[in-house]
């Protein structure tokens, strides 16, 4: 059983092996039957370079690109205009179906997208307000203030991923998510 709105932070650096442990507590959480809910940000590269990003609804696969290199925006993420009509398509919708009939609900890249647009850094507040256990990955050096935010919330624990901890994090996570930690 998972704990009432345990909300777990994870931190760590640029690179795959967040994506990677996040993929293997969706897993998990799924192996134990529970409904994991929430978006995932993918990167978008072409021949090593960043292009872009992608962002993917958990539950229901609809996955679109909204962020390019040659897309003029005056959003930005890591200098790539974002186009923020596709991300409020699948992030907003995600989120909300999440807060009503999920187990535990996943927001990946949370500094990435809190301050695109009003309407995605409402839809990122009323989540991680929600009784729900919420897992939402941060790159570490964010200067956002959401890292601060999710850090100052009822039940949080925010965990630094490493290359030497990647494999064993999942685990810990889990057990926190159980109440066993």
């Amino acid at each position: 059983m998972i704990g009432l709105a345990i909300k777990i932070g994870i931190t760590g650096p640029v690179g795959s092996i967040k994506s990677e442990a996040l993929q293997k507590i969706i897993d998990m959480l799924r192996n134990d039957n529970l409904n994991v809910q929430g978006v995932l940000v993918s990167k978008v590269t072409n021949n090593g370079k960043l292009t872009g990003y992608t962002i993917e609804d958990i539950e229901s696969k609809r996955k679109a690109q909204f962020c390019f290199d040659n897309f003029v925006s005056r959003v930005k993420i890591d200098k790539l205009g974002v186009d923020t009509k596709i991300l409020e398509e699948i992030l907003i919708p995600s989120l909300q179906k999440a807060r009503e009939t999920a187990d535990v609900i996943v927001i990946d890249e949370i500094g990435k997208l809190e301050n695109t647009t009003k309407k995605v850094h409402a839809e990122i507040e009323e989540t991680l307000k929600c009784g729900k256990p919420l897992i939402v990955t941060l790159h570490k050096r964010s200067r956002n203030p959401v890292l601060q935010e999710i850090k100052s919330l009822e039940g949080v624990r925010v965990f630094d991923i490493t290359p030497i901890n990647k494999n064993i994090l999942p685990f810990k996570v889990m057990h926190v998510l159980k109440g066993e930690e």
